[in-house]
């Protein structure tokens, strides 16, 4: 097949996944697959399968537009590449823009047999998708395309409530992590702690919905329940709008000699090696794929009973959850788990089988393909 992904280029989970499936699509499955957008994805090599190319959106400057029309460059431009290269599918990852700039190359293209794959991946419906304005547009993008997944089945309840989606129009399926990133073997990077030092983790945009203050104050209570017993640090990777406040609550709690704040890293399967636990205690997740990392790098992960998160970890076995915002019962969870070495090890393993058995690539890879032939629906 010819196959076309449309996709955000920057750090984030969704680029992750779309360039994951392009590389098996290209390199294990032998199809040709054309990346667009503004930059080639953040993973994307010049040594990569020569079967996967990149074509970058040119967006024309006019002094009539205030802001730079990308879907309209996107549509025509996608319309060019559908003709030039016979292009059998276009897989868009969020709604918007990508879905609709999707749907009308296809019909300026003129070619109708070309199949439009969306996924949906969470702020596309519950931040842009469900903005009065934007939500029957963004309707129409999942309505009209061939076939519409979401990473979790909490984010395809919430499409069809949010917009009134037609049941069953919406399909999950799961991301996924390359094991050659996150598997429990990986060579630890910047571990400078001693065997007797607990370094625990957290990851994200530290934006609210990550409630990364939270972060803070369940840390804090691990180091006062762990004092005497075993000396603790946190790792915070990531950069954000909140990262301040979080060095302020830091300060004002006395931590500023416990905790790192490592900014925005690249190979974070080596910076999770160096870690016994990652907190994860977000607003909302549809999927949450840096638990998934963690999981398989043998890395147990403290989060926030929301969205799809208890689909990923089966509380108490291969994880553990506590209710959004109450950040005592996560440190406490959190300090029973470092506490007792054979539950410990046991939510490790779990983990880690979890990860790589249920969030198999090669399975998921393998619906998406089917998807793309039309074999299933």
């Amino acid at each position: 097949m010819n196959i076309v992904i449309l996709c955000y280029h920057r750090i984030g989970g969704s680029g992750v996944v779309a360039y994951e499936i392009g590389r098996a699509m290209a390199e294990e499955r032998g199809h040709n697959v054309h990346f667009m957008g503004l930059e080639p994805p953040f993973r994307l090599k010049e040594d990569d399968s020569s079967n996967m190319k990149f074509h970058k959106v040119q967006v024309k400057e006019y002094p009539v537009f205030d802001y730079q029309p990308y879907d309209l460059a996107l549509a025509s431009q996608l319309s060019i590449i559908i003709k030039r290269f016979c292009i059998d599918v276009i897989h868009s990852h969020y709604a918007l823009p990508h879905a609709v700039s999707a749907l009308l190359a296809r019909d300026i293209s003129g070619k109708k047999n070309v199949r439009c794959v969306t996924t949906l991946h969470g702020t596309d419906i519950t931040v842009v998708g469900a903005h009065p304005g934007m939500m029957d547009i963004t309707r129409y993008a999942i309505e009209k395309s061939d076939v519409a997944t979401a990473v979790s089945s909490s984010l395809v309840r919430d499409s069809e409530r949010v917009l009134g989606i037609t049941p069953g129009k919406i399909v999950p399926v799961y991301n996924f992590i390359n094991p050659r990133f996150f598997n429990p073997s990986l060579k630890p990077i910047d571990c400078d702690n001693g065997k007797n030092k607990i370094v625990i983790l957290h990851l994200s945009n530290l934006r609210s919905v990550k409630r990364p203050l939270d972060v803070i104050k369940i840390f804090h209570g691990i180091h006062k329940a762990m004092q005497g017993r075993q000396p603790v640090e946190l790792r915070v990777v990531g950069e954000g709008p909140l990262q301040y406040e979080m060095m302020a609550e830091v300060e004002k709690l006395g931590l500023e000699s416990h905790v790192q704040f490592l900014g925005v890293r690249s190979n974070i399967g080596g910076v999770m090696a160096c870690c016994q636990l990652l907190l994860l205690p977000s607003q909302q997740e549809s999927f949450g794929l840096a638990a998934l990392e963690a999981m398989a790098c043998g890395v147990p992960v403290v989060a926030s009973r929301v969205g799809g998160l208890p689909e990923v970890i089966e509380d108490g076995r291969s994880g553990v959850l506590f209710t959004v915002g109450n950040t005592d019962e996560a440190a406490e969870k959190a300090v029973k788990l470092l506490k007792d070495r054979e539950l410990y090890d046991s939510v490790r393993q779990a983990g880690i089988e979890t990860a790589l058995e249920k969030f198999s690539m090669d399975k998921i890879v393998d619906q998406y393909e089917a998807l793309y032939k039309g074999d299933s629906h």
